[in-house]
């Protein structure tokens, strides 16, 4: 990004300008051209960029705020009063006074921050976009540029800003943490853009038309709408797991050691097998068959899903005699059997049982047979459970048993509900042997 340099902001001074009655944020802004994004995916890049502060809380560092909307954020920002950073407020609603001199800056919204480590910068302003919420970022890490983002600031200030820029002289080495969030945020830059636009196209298919088709895009769209709000979820908790490795270093316990190891293990592949999904919720993705070994696929899912059965007391009985390789996807196949051990769990509540058993078949498929004893489903409800929207819980969104259908079948398997009645539900996966 190409940001106003000291001599051209002194070369304004000197010719006159009014330097304080023009927005130069707002230009900033412009000039970073970059794609817009929508308000949740700002939100998200505000937290990451404290993020790094927020870990090495005894940190001296100046941090500068303009923010309106303090919805989503007040965590964070609670957070920051525990941190030993100088905290300014330039807006009306985070806590702090307001130390701006003059009203010249519009809807333009900014995070600053300076330590001796690194330093960010993001602007952004909601006034630059026709589509609602949505804004166009100009943004910085470990830049000397963002001295001059200070210096922009601290003309329009009631104190005196450029004082921290002699006082923190960022490492010039990169903060891997900062940059990892930051980078994961650029990659998904474009998917945001369109489910930004999404938001709009929303409201059109709200009626209550019975059209068929208007009722699939409506699905579509909710789905890729919040498939945003989970990814940013989804970045954090991989920010945090790579906080947890690093900490590993120090753990002398080799017991906790691997304790944590495998819970690390577990949230990765838990995390990708659910950005895999979120993909397949915003667009149609080509599948990615490969050899894999059926025992081992099977054995991850359970992991995956262990913690929760363990909290009702549900317990799994595998019954498994195929010890060879299928042909698969890897992340779809096992969204699918988590998708169904979380049923089966909410189905048997407490203290039940999950059986799980394998049968070869003669035209070279393995059936995968997943049984519970709960409380089965309705009779006449059976027929309607892999419809797209359909579903039975007060908080489901009907998507899972639908997407898990077409998952298989895209693998040339199949998922079918064989049984279900008072005393249980089957269901059947099927995937081709190797």
């Amino acid at each position: 990004m190409t940001g106003l340099s000291a001599k051209e902001i002194q070369e304004r001074k000197m010719s006159g300008a009014n330097f304080r009655q023009k927005n130069l944020l707002k230009d900033l802004i412009y000039l970073g051209q970059t794609k817009p994004v929508n308000k949740q995916t700002i939100k998200g890049l505000f937290r990451f960029a404290l993020e790094p502060l927020l870990e090495a809380q005894t940190q001296k560092a100046v941090v500068l705020i303009r923010l309106f909307d303090t919805k989503e954020l007040d965590g964070v920002l609670k957070r920051l009063e525990f941190t030993n950073a100088e905290v300014y407020s330039f807006d009306d609603v985070t806590k702090g006074e307001n130390l701006t001199k003059d009203d010249i800056w519009g809807q333009t919204e900014f995070l600053v921050l300076l330590s001796p480590r690194y330093s960010a910068c993001m602007l952004w302003d909601y006034s630059t976009e026709t589509i609602k919420e949505t804004s166009c970022l100009y943004y910085l890490l470990n830049s000397r540029d963002v001295n001059n983002v200070i210096q922009i600031i601290s003309e329009n200030s009631k104190i005196d800003l450029t004082r921290y820029i002699q006082e923190y002289t960022p490492e010039r080495r990169s903060n891997e943490l900062l940059n990892q969030a930051v980078h994961k945020f650029i990659n998904f830059a474009d998917s945001f853009v369109e489910e930004a636009s999404m938001t709009q196209a929303e409201v059109g298919l709200l009626g209550e038309s019975d059209d068929i088709i208007k009722k699939y895009e409506y699905i579509s769209t909710k789905a890729k709408v919040i498939s945003h709000d989970i990814k940013n979820h989804l970045s954090i908790i991989d920010l945090y797991s790579k906080i947890m490795e690093k900490r590993l270093e120090i753990v002398p316990n080799a017991e906790l050691h691997d304790s944590i190891t495998n819970a690390i293990s577990s949230i990765k592949k838990s995390k990708d097998a659910i950005e895999v999904l979120l993909t397949e919720l915003r667009t149609i993705q080509s599948v990615k068959l490969e050899t894999l070994n059926f025992a081992q696929i099977l054995q991850n899912a359970i992991n995956l899903v262990n913690a929760k059965a363990q909290q009702t007391g549900v317990k799994f009985e595998v019954s498994n005699q195929y010890n060879g390789n299928i042909l698969a996807d890897e992340n779809k196949l096992l969204n699918v059997m988590i998708n169904l051990f979380y049923n089966a769990i909410d189905a048997v509540k407490e203290n039940g049982t999950i059986k799980i058993k394998t049968e070869e078949t003669a035209d070279n498929m393995l059936k995968i047979l997943i049984t519970d004893n709960g409380c089965g489903i309705e009779k006449d409800k059976c027929s309607k459970v892999f419809e797209e929207g359909y579903t039975s819980k007060i908080t489901g969104s009907g998507l899972g048993l639908y997407i898990s259908k077409e998952a298989m079948q895209e693998q040339y398997g199949d998922l079918k509900l064989i049984s279900s009645d008072e005393n249980g539900t089957t269901f059947e996966i099927t995937i081709p042997k190797l």
